[in-house]
């Protein structure tokens, strides 16, 4: 396997190589968070702060999302092994990175033109789901959001959809996500 570079260019198209981290796993049932295929390069690496890559995943509607060991999780792939069942979900980010991403992508014109070239629609006036629930009446977790208008977080309701992003951050050596 050849190493990996990561001196991409803001602006860059990077396809990642698939990588995944274990979130849960029951008996014959294991759950875990991947990044794998196209990114946008939104921020080069330099001077100490971390490159981001970001891709978006379209809108998804409340009802597919589930939650796992507290987080927010979508079963956008599954491994069916002979006795195991493996579902992957792309990383969920958390409200502040979000607000980060969308602050990089609204002030650059060239990095929203980038998004639509390769058709990953993104309004960075809409909502996004995020990283962070919230408990209701015994201890039942909430799926939230974050609006972009109002830079706030808010709890999930009825069934409505929302904008999916997955982010990951890169320096020198590694992919953090």
């Amino acid at each position: 396997m050849k190493p990996m570079t990561t001196d991409w260019e803001t602006g860059e198209i990077v396809t990642l190589q698939r990588i995944d981290k274990m979130l849960k796993k029951n008996r014959t049932t294991a759950y875990k968070e991947f990044v794998s295929s196209r990114y946008i390069c939104i921020r080069k690496a330099s001077n100490g702060k971390p490159g981001i890559l970001v891709k978006t995943l379209g809108k998804t509607p409340a009802t597919f999302l589930n939650i796992v060991d507290g987080l927010p999780f979508v079963k956008d792939d599954v491994e069916q092994l002979f006795y195991d069942t493996n579902y992957y979900s792309f990383p969920f980010p958390k409200a502040s990175e979000v607000e980060e991403v969308l602050t990089i992508i609204r002030n650059n014109q060239e990095l929203l033109n980038q998004f639509e070239s390769i058709s990953m629609k993104i309004n960075t006036e809409s909502t996004f789901w995020v990283r962070e629930t919230t408990h209701n009446l015994l201890y039942m977790r909430r799926l939230q959001f974050f609006d972009a208008k109002s830079c706030q977080t808010y709890t999930a309701k009825g069934n409505d959809a929302h904008y999916r992003l997955s982010i990951v951050y890169y320096d020198d050596s590694q992919l953090i996500w």
